[in-house]
């Protein structure tokens, strides 16, 4: 047994390095993130709203998606670099201390909001032409950020909703605008929050002693109240997250409401976030996006230009894209800043 220990050692060990290295290789996640061209989905796959059923609709809105991977393993990056389509860059900011799990929450929680604000901005334009349309809504402090340092960092879910916190002198902060300035005598106070499942909770948050910040992120939206809405919308389950289709889904959704249709037997597509008062906002992933439209030989692509004079303006973004890979953006890449841009482009088609 010891002869054939000792012979076999020797070479026991030479394997074990390759077996380690290729382990790694494999399967060990790197501090980077690769996006690549995905596809276009078609917003009434995922949005429809109960009117105008017997419109007929002869093209099609789609929004535009792209393959993100956050931390690949090296093979996965090794892998992303033969095609020049690919784009794979460090992970930055606080998103370089999220979890690839809590990225998804993130995610998805953009996209919900993001759905409902498109509801918002469309009806309110459709109302314009029907004063039968209904759109009520409310506002939802919520969850969008958490530093490490963040006391009870498990227990504080992306998305849960900021009721009020106990401030100076007993008082009661409902706004968290003015967290600040109402938490300056001691380190710690204590919030309250309401989960997904509707339950509420409190914890004791303290500052910390560099920053002298809770290390929580609050946002304030606008729901819709889905009670009082008229007419009734529904929407699919879809595991593609993130607010860029915002705009995409503004357009489908007043498209389902109003009599005209909009889309002239076009192939539309294209990406910006919408905000409330029906402004777009920039994306990332430009170069995949127009990769994608490109491939999916769409004829009209909205997407936001913001500034002539910002270097990472998206439409400009596109513009270089385009001449790296050899494509001809006339005629189908459009440039837009708000929602009525779009509508406005899409009325003077012939």
């Amino acid at each position: 047994m010891k002869e054939l220990t000792k012979h076999y050692l020797p070479i026991i060990k030479a394997l074990i390095i390759p077996y380690l290295f290729f382990f790694f290789v494999l399967f060990y996640p790197i501090a980077y993130f690769v996006d690549t061209p995905g596809g276009i989905t078609e917003v009434e796959s995922i949005i429809s709203v109960d009117y105008n059923q017997d419109k007929e609709i002869t093209g099609t809105i789609s929004s535009t998606y792209i393959v993100s991977i956050n931390r690949p393993t090296f093979f996965q990056f090794m892998l992303s670099s033969f095609s020049d389509y690919n784009y794979a860059n460090v992970i930055r900011g606080t998103y370089a201390n999220y979890t690839n799990e809590e990225i998804n929450q993130i995610s998805y929680l953009d996209k919900e909001t993001s759905v409902n604000a498109a509801v918002i901005v469309a009806y309110q334009k459709a109302q314009d032409l029907n004063q039968d349309i209904i759109i009520d809504y409310y506002e939802k402090v919520m969850v969008f950020g958490k530093a490490t340092y963040l006391s009870y960092y498990d227990d504080i879910e992306f998305g849960d909703e900021f009721l009020y916190l106990i401030g100076d002198s007993d008082q009661v902060v409902d706004d968290h605008t003015q967290i600040g300035p109402n938490t300056q005598n001691a380190s710690s106070y204590e919030f309250f929050f309401k989960n997904s499942e509707g339950e509420t909770y409190s914890r004791i948050l303290t500052k910390d002693e560099e920053t002298n910040l809770f290390g929580i992120t609050l946002k304030l939206y606008y729901l819709v109240n889905k009670d009082t809405i008229f007419p009734k919308y529904q929407e699919q389950s879809s595991n593609i997250g993130g607010p860029s289709g915002g705009l995409l889904q503004t357009l489908a959704i007043y498209n389902m409401l109003v009599e005209e249709d909009i889309t002239k037997g076009l192939k539309i597509a294209g990406t910006g976030t919408i905000n409330y008062d029906g402004s777009v906002g920039y994306i990332g992933g430009v170069e995949q996006k127009i990769i994608t439209a490109y491939l999916n030989k769409v004829d009209v692509f909205f997407i936001p230009f913001l500034s002539e004079t910002y270097t990472y303006d998206n439409y400009l973004e596109a513009l270089r894209a385009c001449e790296k890979h050899g494509i001809d953006p006339t005629g189908w890449l459009v440039p837009v800043a708000s929602f009525q841009d779009a509508l406005d482009y899409l009325a003077g088609l012939e």
